[in-house]
């Protein structure tokens, strides 16, 4: 159908449903269009109408508004159930997250276009943050070695006193000896605990880095491509 064929069939059905706007209730309209609003929409038995009223039966509806040419130009939803809500909810809303990693992954080629001339760049600065990585747990690995030869002292030392002594006239464990050993041990859950997280980033920074040499790759491939494409097609 083409154009010029569609604006006849809207422009005759609005003037055939012109007489019943009044019985059938008039739309909302464009105070600054001088055109009559529009509307399409779908009966229960699917065929397509067209009117600048909607009747009261399809009121719950999805009516789509079009313009003078018939182009559509906007929408207005019918009633929906609970469930159809929560269902458009949750499309748009993986359509939004959808859209937001797409700019994120365009930001991020940019960046390492931006940012790097050649791999080697990348993986110079992969080895001078891994090296701090490796550093910084080389030396809470060295305090964690301290504090387990501190806990083993003072056990060693608690051995002497109840409850580790059973002898009947060992003494009580010294209050401070007891504190030493609480707060040793756990001083070595947090180091542990420390040495993990430095070992886990390091790992994130090996994958990070890895999948931006990869891209990098890439990048320069299709830009190297297209510089050839552009040459061949000038020469």
């Amino acid at each position: 159908m083409t154009r010029a064929t569609l604006r006849v069939l809207v422009c005759l059905a609005a003037a055939a449903v012109g007489a019943a706007a009044g019985a059938a209730g008039t739309q909302p309209r464009d105070p600054n269009s001088k055109q009559p609003t529009v509307y399409k929409w779908v009966d229960e038995k699917g065929v397509v109408h067209y009117g600048d009223a909607v009747p009261p039966q399809y009121a719950d509806q999805d009516k789509t508004i079009l313009n003078s040419q018939g182009v559509p130009v906007g929408t207005i939803p019918g009633k929906r159930t609970p469930e159809q809500a929560a269902a458009e909810a949750a499309q748009r809303k993986a359509e939004e997250r959808a859209h937001e990693l797409a700019q994120q992954s365009r930001q991020r080629d940019q960046n390492l276009l931006a940012t790097y001339l050649s791999v080697e760049e990348i993986e110079a600065l992969r080895d001078r943050r891994a090296e701090i990585l490796d550093a910084q747990a080389r030396v809470t690995s060295q305090y964690l070695e301290q504090l387990r030869g501190r806990q083993k002292q003072l056990e060693q030392q608690a051995l002497h006193f109840k409850p580790y002594n059973t002898a009947a006239n060992a003494p009580q464990l010294p209050e401070r000896l007891s504190e030493d050993l609480v707060r040793t041990t756990a001083d070595i859950a947090t180091q542990q605990r420390n040495l993990e997280v430095k070992r886990q980033e390091l790992e994130k920074l090996k994958a990070q880095f890895a999948s931006d040499i990869a891209r990098f790759k890439e990048l320069k491939r299709i830009e190297t491509d297209y510089n050839g494409n552009a040459a061949a097609a000038h020469n």
